[in-house]
């Protein structure tokens, strides 16, 4: 009886182990790891607030070795952290946020940010919107009195806006 019991037992370990369910419960997702992210409702200059919560979903599932780490369509989460509005000068709004986490297969929160390397990543395919400091040096003195009256843009980040995040706090 004993026998028999131990031989089921390891018939049982190993289709846990050859399905992956054990490799997955124990697979953690290293520093740097990159995440790509999309938006899932939009951000606005107009109505966004410091401290709002943005929710974002995973495009891509995430593997480490053969195994799954974070599924596609996980649930990852941003926070609000500054909202300025169009300025003079034709200073265009701008919407700040910091990236909190990324919930893995167990349902574990893997923190995330914004890092040099997703930034590089974001910049090169074109996800990130840069902005010109120099601009005030084309206008010249009279152009910088006009500026005065030429008013930014608000800021509009649609639903399904695409980047890159990475692993780490």
């Amino acid at each position: 009886m004993k026998n028999r019991f131990f031989i089921c037992f390891i018939i049982f370990v190993f289709f846990l182990s050859a399905s992956g369910i054990c490799e997955a419960a124990n697979t953690t997702v290293p520093d740097g790891t990159l995440v790509k992210l999309r938006l899932e409702n939009s951000l606005s200059s107009k109505v966004s607030k410091k401290g709002d919560m943005v929710k974002f979903s995973v495009v891509k599932a995430v593997k480490i070795g053969s195994n799954v780490a974070i599924d596609k369509g996980a649930f990852a989460q941003a926070q609000v952290t500054d909202v300025r509005g169009p300025g003079k000068f034709g200073k265009n709004a701008r919407i700040k946020m910091k990236f909190l986490f990324v919930v893995d297969k167990k349902g574990k929160h893997i923190p995330v940010k914004l890092g040099e390397e997703s930034a590089k990543i974001n910049k090169q395919e074109g996800y990130a919107i840069g902005a010109s400091a120099g601009g005030f040096l084309l206008l010249g003195p009279i152009g910088l009195v006009g500026g005065i009256f030429v008013k930014g843009k608000d800021v509009e980040i649609p639903e399904g806006t695409e980047l890159f995040v990475e692993v780490g706090s």
